[in-house]
C-alpha cells in the first residue's frame, strides 16, 4: 500500500509538471467518458429503471393483431375485451380505457381537455391511489350512473388553483355536470403525457357486444409465475375461439401481450443502441489517441525508466507505475465527464419517449455514478496498458546510453500507426451512418415539400356532441367558421377535415366495392375516412391526378361522392378506371348509399412519416351523416402572411359564432412536421456531432503520428537533403506516410460499415445502408481531412535545415 501511495504521489507530480499534455488528455477523456455516460444515463432511464408501478414486469398491454390491414398493434373491439376478461387465465385483472376529449367551460376561458375514460379496476390494476380524493368505484362504472371525474396534478395546479376544496364540487364538461372525486399524483403517467381528467368508461350493452368498432386501449396484470409467453398462447388460444364463433368480424384478427415497458419505450431501443455504440467509438478513438501520446512519452521517459530498472525496480513495478498515473488521468477525465454529462441532461431530455415524459427524468444516480467510475478506471487501463507494457520492454543498456531519448523501438512505430488506422476506420462508420441518418431525415421531410406546410396554420375545435347532436348542426358550425375565416385578410383558402395528416393515425371504415363478387386475396377491404370540406384538400396542397375536387354541387341531398388516393384506386381497381367506380361503407345490404368517385389525389402519408400509404377516402361533410365520430375536428388555413399573425382574429371569428367554444393545438404544418421528425432529428444531430468529434479526434492521431514521425526522422531527413533531396521529396515523403495510413483506415471502416451500417436499416428511410454514395462521399471526406492533417508536419519537415538535422546526431 506504501509504494501505491508512492506511485499515486509520483503520478500527480508527472501530471502537474506537463499542464498541455494534461489538459488535452483530460479533456478529450472527459468528451469520451461524458458522452457515454450521459448516454448511458438515458438508456438506465428508459429501458432498466423500474417502472414507477408496484410489480410493474407483470404489467403488460393487450392488443388485436390486425397486419392484414395495416394494423399490427390495432386497438381491440369491446367485445373481444370483455371475453379476454372471461375467457383468459392468465391475467391477475385486465383493465380497457378509451381516449377522447372534453369541453371544459364554465370559469376562466372554454378549454378542451384530453380525457381517458378507464373502467373502475384501472387505477387498483395499475397500484395507484389518487393523491386527493378516491378512485372510481364499479357502480360508477356502469351505463346512466352519476358523473364523476378525476383530475391530473397538471389540470387540478392550473385551472383550480391547486385547491383541496375542488373534491366534491361540479365541473362543467361538454355543457353537462360532473362530480370531481379525486386528483391524481403529480407525476402520474400512463401512456399519453397530455390527458388531464379520467371518466368511467361504462360500455353499454351494446357496445359489450360491439366487434366492428375497434378504440379500446388494454391493460393486464399477469398473475405471478406467469410469464409473457405464456399469456401470449393463452390470449392467442382465446382469440382464436373468437375468430372460430364470429368469423365476419375477427375471422383474421389475431391478439398479443406486449410488456408494457416495451411499449412505453416504443421503437427508441434501438436508436440508443447506435448512440451507445457511436459514444463507444468515440471514447476507443479518444484512448487511441492518449495511448499514442503515451508511446510518444515513454520513449522519451527511456532513460528515466531505466534508471529505475538499474536502482532496482522490476518490469511489474514499472508497470504498475505507469498505469497509476493513466488511471489517475482517466480519473480527470471522469470527473469532468460527469460534469459534462449532468450538463447535458437538459438537452438529452428530448430522448425520452412521450409516453414516459411525466414519469422519467435524467438525474445522477447510483447507475450513474458506478458506471462513471467503471468506465473511467477501464478507459484508464485501456489506453495506459499497452504503452506501460512496451515501455517496460525495453534495452536497459541502449536506453542508458541514450542521451536524447529520441530512439524508439520499431513495435511502438507499428503500434502507434495500428491505433491511428483504427481511429481512422471507427470514424468511418461514425460519420457513415451520420451520413444515412441526414440522408432519411431530408428525405422524411421532403416528402411533404409539395403541401408547402409552413403556410398551413392548423388548430382543432371539436364539437361536442350533446351541444352539436345533428348533422345540421355541426354543418352550420363548419360553414359559418369557413366563411367568416375565409374573409380575413391574409387568408388564402380554408378547409374542415377529420384530421391533418399524421394528427391521427388511425380512423379506417370497412367498405365494399360495387359488383365484387369475390374479394381479391390479400386485401382488408379497409381505408383511411376523412370527412372534408369542399376547399380542404386545395388549401392542404393534395395535388389532383384525375377528376375533380369537390365543390359547390356536393351537398346534403345531392349524389353521395368520394375522392380516393392513388393508393385505393390502385389496390381495389386494378387494371382499371376507378373514376365514376361505386363503392359503399360498411354492410353492402344496409340502406347507406353507394359513393360515386369523383376524384383521385395523390397520396399523402397519414400515418406516420415512413408508414406504408394506406388506401384513403374523403368524403362531403355535408352528405356523411353515418359516421358522426369521423366528422371534422381540424381547421386548415392557408395564408400569404406568417399564420401565427391571423391566430387571434381567427379565435375572434370562431368564439363570435360559439362563445363556450375552445381552439386548441394551433400549430402549423411545418411544426407538425417538425414534432414528427423531432426523434429522428436528434438522433441524427447527436450522431452527426460525435461523428464529427471522432473526426477531429482521427486527424489529430494523424497529425500527431506524423510530427512524432518527423521528430524521430530529422535527422535522416537531413541526410536526404544533403545527398540531394528537394523540400518537394521531403513534403511527399511525409504526406505518402500519412496517406498510407488513413487508407488503410478507410478499407477497413468501409469492410466495418457494411456489416455495422445494416443494424440502423430500420432506422433508414428510402436510403440503403450500403448507400455508395454516402460511402464515397464519407471516404472522400476522410482522405481530404488526412491531407489537411499531414500537410502542417510535412511542411515542418520539408523546412529543416540540413545542417541542423545532421548535427542532432
Amino acid at each position: 500500500m506504501n509504494t501505491l501511495w508512492q506511485d499515486v504521489r509520483y503520478g500527480l507530480r508527472l501530471i502537474r509538471r506537463n499542464p498541455g499534455f494534461t489538459l488535452v488528455a483530460a479533456l478529450s477523456l472527459a468528451l469520451g467518458i461524458g458522452a457515454n455516460t450521459a448516454i448511458f444515463t438515458v438508456v438506465n432511464a428508459v429501458l432498466l429503471r423500474p417502472l414507477p408501478f408496484p410489480e410493474p414486469e407483470q404489467l403488460v398491454m393487450v392488443w388485436e393483431d390486425a397486419t392484414f390491414a395495416g394494423f399490427p398493434q390495432n386497438t381491440p373491439a369491446p367485445a373481444n375485451f370483455v371475453d379476454w376478461q372471461a375467457q383468459s387465465r392468465s391475467f391477475e385483472s385486465m383493465a380497457a380505457l378509451s381516449e377522447g376529449s372534453f369541453n371544459l367551460t364554465g370559469d376562466g376561458e372554454p378549454e378542451k381537455i384530453q380525457a381517458y375514460r378507464v373502467t373502475a379496476n384501472f387505477f387498483p390494476l395499475l397500484g395507484v391511489q389518487p393523491a386527493l380524493g378516491r378512485s372510481f368505484l364499479a357502480a360508477e362504472d356502469q351505463p346512466g350512473a352519476n358523473r364523476v371525474v378525476m383530475l391530473s396534478h397538471g389540470l387540478w395546479q392550473r385551472r383550480f388553483g391547486g385547491e383541496p376544496s375542488v373534491i366534491g364540487k361540479d365541473i362543467l364538461l361538454n355543457g353537462e355536470k360532473y362530480r370531481v372525486i379525486g386528483v391524481m399524483p403529480r407525476g402520474f403517467q400512463f401512456l399519453e403525457r397530455y390527458i388531464g381528467l379520467w371518466t368511467p368508461l361504462a360500455l353499454t350493452a351494446e357496445e359489450r357486444t360491439e366487434r366492428g368498432s375497434h378504440y379500446l386501449k388494454v391493460v393486464g396484470r399477469l398473475k405471478p409465475g406467469v410469464t409473457v409467453a405464456q399469456a401470449n398462447a393463452d390470449i392467442g388460444a382465446v382469440m382464436e375461439q373468437i375468430a372460430r364463433t364470429y368469423p365476419n368480424q375477427a375471422a383474421r384478427i389475431g391478439a398479443y401481450v406486449l410488456p408494457l415497458r416495451e411499449q412505453l419505450a416504443g421503437d427508441i431501443r434501438r436508436p440508443l443502441m447506435v448512440l451507445l455504440v457511436a459514444v463507444g467509438c468515440v471514447l476507443l478513438i479518444a484512448c487511441a489517441n492518449i495511448a499514442s501520446l503515451l508511446l510518444a512519452r515513454a520513449a522519451a521517459r527511456n532513460r528515466e525508466i531505466a534508471v529505475r530498472a538499474a536502482l532496482g525496480a522490476g518490469r511489474w513495478r514499472i508497470v504498475r507505475q505507469l498505469l497509476t498515473e493513466s488511471i489517475l488521468l482517466s480519473g480527470i477525465g471522469g470527473a469532468l465527464g460527469l460534469l459534462f454529462a449532468v450538463w447535458s441532461f437538459a438537452f438529452l431530455e428530448q430522448l425520452i419517449p412521450p409516453t414516459m415524459a411525466l414519469t422519467v427524468s435524467l438525474e445522477p444516480d447510483g447507475r450513474m455514478l458506478v458506471f462513471t467510475l467503471l468506465i473511467s478506471m477501464l478507459t484508464g487501463i485501456l489506453f495506459g496498458l499497452v504503452p506501460a507494457l512496451q515501455a517496460a520492454r525495453f534495452n536497459q543498456n541502449e536506453a542508458l546510453k541514450q542521451g536524447s531519448g529520441r530512439a524508439v523501438n520499431l513495435g511502438s512505430r507499428r503500434l502507434r500507426s495500428a491505433l491511428v488506422v483504427a481511429e481512422i476506420a471507427l470514424s468511418l462508420v461514425l460519420l457513415v451512418g451520420a451520413g444515412l441518418l441526414i440522408q432519411t431525415f431530408h428525405k422524411l421531410r421532403q416528402q411533404y415539400a409539395g403541401l408547402r406546410p409552413e403556410n398551413v396554420l392548423t388548430m382543432r375545435t371539436p364539437l361536442p356532441q350533446n351541444k352539436y347532436a345533428q348533422p345540421e348542426q355541426r354543418t352550420a358550425f363548419y360553414d359559418q367558421v369557413r366563411a367568416r375565416v375565409g374573409a380575413l385578410p391574409g387568408v388564402i383558402s380554408v378547409g374542415y377535415t377529420t384530421s391533418v395528416p399524421l394528427e391521427w393515425k388511425g380512423g379506417t371504415s370497412g367498405f365494399v366495392p360495387e359488383n365484387t363478387q369475390q374479394p381479391l386475396p390479400g386485401l382488408s377491404y379497409d381505408a383511411n375516412h376523412r370527412q372534408v370540406s369542399a376547399d380542404y384538400l386545395k388549401t392542404m396542397g393534395i395535388p389532383l391526378r384525375r377528376g375533380r375536387y369537390f365543390d359547390s354541387r356536393d351537398q346534403a341531398n345531392s349524389l353521395p361522392v368520394a375522392i380516393i388516393n392513388e393508393t385505393m384506386a390502385r389496390e381495389y381497381w386494378p387494371n382499371e378506371d376507378a373514376l365514376g367506380k361505386r363503392f359503399k361503407i360498411g354492410d353492402p345490404d344496409s340502406d347507406v348509399p353507394w359513393l360515386t368517385v369523383v376524384g383521385i389525389v395523390a397520396d399523402v402519408r397519414q400515418m406516420g412519416l415512413d408508414a406504408p400509404v394506406k388506401a384513403e377516402m374523403y368524403q362531403p361533410y355535408q352528405q356523411a351523416k353515418q359516421q358522426p365520430w369521423y366528422a371534422p375536428r381540424d381547421l386548415v388555413i392557408r395564408t400569404a402572411v406568417e399564420p401565427e399573425s391571423l391566430v387571434a382574429a381567427v379565435r375572434r371569428e370562431i368564439r363570435a359564432i360559439d362563445p363556450d367554444q375552445p381552439i386548441s393545438n394551433i400549430r402549423t404544418m411545418d411544426e407538425i412536421l417538425g414534432e414528427e421528425t423531432q426523434p429522428r432529428r436528434l438522433g441524427m444531430t447527436l450522431l452527426a456531432v460525435f461523428a464529427g468529434l471522432a473526426l477531429v479526434l482521427a486527424a489529430l492521431g494523424i497529425y500527431g503520428v506524423l510530427s512524432y514521425f518527423v521528430v524521430q526522422h530529422t535527422p535522416e531527413m537531413g541526410v536526404r537533403m544533403a545527398l540531394g533531396a528537394g523540400r518537394r521529396d521531403i513534403l511527399a515523403l511525409v504526406v505518402r506516410k500519412g496517406l498510407s495510413l488513413a487508407l488503410l483506415g478507410i478499407g477497413a471502416g468501409v469492410i466495418a460499415s457494411l456489416g455495422l451500417t445494416r443494424l440502423m436499416q430500420s432506422l433508414l428511410f428510402e436510403v440503403s445502408a450500403n448507400d455508395p454514395l454516402t460511402l464515397a462521399g464519407v471516404a472522400l471526406l476522410l482522405l481530404a481531412v488526412a491531407l489537411v492533417a499531414c500537410l502542417v508536419p510535412a511542411r515542418r519537415a520539408a523546412k529543416v535545415d540540413p545542417i541542423v538535422a545532421l548535427r542532432c546526431e
